[in-house]
């Protein structure tokens, strides 16, 4: 709705980036709450005000631009924009964020700002090759680990269900206690609360393409125990129970 320019790069930088995204619009008011989403985003805010508030976010104001990194998270959010919505945003895979963190504030991420806003805000046309060169040269070295990008493609494969991270740990070489504290490094939640994550978003995913669907059927589906886990679960990541959700996107009158 607010973008001007979408871009999805190629494989290698496909391994880090699913999108990279430019709005500008000279004057916007928003304020909006968020379930926690399944990707970790880059914001560089070139406009007025541009706030997130919530777990694991960070940001930075230079003389230049706001730079914000978004996080997974285990409860809801909000965003508010307010004036000139000049910004970049890249949506990248989940384990990014630990990537960022450590890099964040830095001369590479100031660099990096400098050309997107170079070759994305200024020219009418973006030049998309000009954009993998400064994302190539920004993730140069940052390979993913084997055991993370082997447990992203299992839970991309799988449908929730119980058993998934018992299951998982039985193909690697690690021991559990050392697998849930590099996944921490890398995603800043554990392993189980990943997977609820997803189940989280299963379900918000069946309750917009499936609306009579009965909300215990898509609780089960989704790999829940049972509908109070499913309640809780859902509640404490998207603020409010499953039912009110629903009423929330299928308004009355």
């Amino acid at each position: 709705m607010f973008t001007r320019f979408t871009y999805h790069p190629d494989y290698p930088l496909a391994q880090y980036i699913d999108t990279v995204w430019v709005s500008d619009i000279p004057n916007l008011k928003l304020s909006a709450s968020h379930h926690a989403p399944l990707f970790t985003e880059l914001i560089f805010n070139y406009g007025d005000q541009f706030q997130v508030t919530g777990q694991h976010t960070e940001d930075f104001v230079s003389r230049y631009d706001h730079q914000i990194i978004s996080g997974l998270k285990t409860r809801p959010f909000q965003t508010n924009v307010s004036g000139s919505y000049k910004s970049i945003g890249l949506i990248l895979k989940p384990h990014c964020y630990g990537l960022l963190s450590k890099r964040f504030a830095s001369k590479a991420m100031a660099q990096l700002s400098e050309q997107l806003y170079e070759h994305l805000i200024v020219p009418e046309y973006p030049d998309t090759d000009r954009i993998d060169t400064a994302l190539s040269t920004f993730f140069k070295g940052e390979t993913p680990e084997d055991d993370i990008l082997k447990f992203e493609n299992y839970i991309a494969r799988k449908l929730p269900g119980k058993g998934m991270l018992r299951n998982f740990n039985e193909t690697i070489s690690i021991t559990q206690k050392s697998f849930i504290q590099k996944f921490k490094k890398h995603f800043f939640i554990t392993p189980n609360e990943y997977i609820r994550l997803k189940q989280v978003n299963y379900a918000i995913q069946m309750i917009r393409n499936q609306p009579e669907a009965k909300l215990t059927a898509i609780g089960l589906e989704a790999g829940f125990y049972d509908q109070a886990h499913f309640i809780r679960v859902f509640k404490q990541y998207c603020g409010c129970p499953p039912g009110r959700f629903v009423m929330s996107k299928n308004p009355v009158g």
